[in-house]
């Protein structure tokens, strides 16, 4: 790589493994490579294999929690040292899925949507029982109904939370 800098995206401190295999198919040419600095433009790749510039491999990058990111890419720079070859490797074809994954990794969403779509249930859910409770109280045929059948809604409720519970321990 020349003096200048060539980056047009940001980089990010990762160490990914990485699996590079001709572009063309084949047997890899290093099942334990090592991607620094990832972005989803490209990454700089510790490896024994020999990549000359210009060649065009197929890569597979390992991220977390067993997800992956396949694609093509074009080696703009190579070093050789004494224990392995460094290089650049600027990513031509990823599918787009592959791409969002790598993105979410590197620039993760500021908000929980999980948490923030749960909190919203939870508020529609009480502003039903606030007005199913309001509409109860003004009606005289309605509250003696509900006095008849509270045993059953009570029970109705802690079996619903025991089932929550059990639920949320079989996501785990």
């Amino acid at each position: 790589m020349s003096g200048d800098e060539r980056r047009t995206g940001a980089r990010f401190i990762t160490e990914l493994s990485v699996v590079l295999r001709p572009s063309k198919g084949g047997p890899a040419l290093d099942d334990r490579a090592t991607a620094h600095d990832v972005s989803v433009k490209g990454f700089k790749v510790e490896t024994q294999a020999q990549l000359a510039e210009n060649t065009i491999v197929s890569f597979t990058l390992e991220l977390p929690m067993g997800a992956s990111a396949s694609g093509t890419g074009r080696v703009v720079w190579s070093n050789r040292e004494t224990f392995a070859t460094w290089a650049g490797v600027e990513i031509s074809s990823m599918s787009w899925g592959d791409k969002r994954r790598l993105s979410r990794l590197l620039n993760p969403d500021r908000a929980d949507w999980e948490r923030l779509t749960n909190l919203c249930l939870k508020l529609v859910m009480a502003l039903t029982v606030i007005a199913a409770a309001h509409r109860v109280l003004l009606s005289a045929p309605l509250r003696g109904l509900v006095a008849s059948l509270a045993p059953k809604i009570i029970a109705l409720l802690v079996m619903g939370w025991a089932l929550v519970g059990m639920l949320k321990r079989g996501k785990r």
